[in-house]
């Protein structure tokens, strides 16, 4: 018997590890842009005004975001 027969295996190959600043980029502009166009549908189908589309835009970019960041701290973990 030689001795690579009882050496360990790792299960699976190796995983390389994650980028977390490319992550956060893109859960940000993914984020900015499901706002705006929250923001957009919002003015668009029931006409209100700009400000009010801004901020359906606004707090829709922020919900996503803390959803998102949330999602990725489990990951990332």
């Amino acid at each position: 018997m030689t001795a690579t027969q009882n050496s360990p295996q790792l299960p699976g190959a190796p995983q390389p590890p994650r980028n977390k600043k490319t992550d956060a980029v893109i859960a940000i502009l993914a984020a900015i842009i499901v706002g705006g166009f929250a923001g957009v549908l919002h003015r668009a189908m029931e006409g209100v005004s700009y400000y009010e589309a801004m901020k359906t835009a606004g707090g829709t970019t922020l919900g996503l975001l803390i959803v998102i960041f949330v999602i990725l701290t489990y990951i990332w973990s």
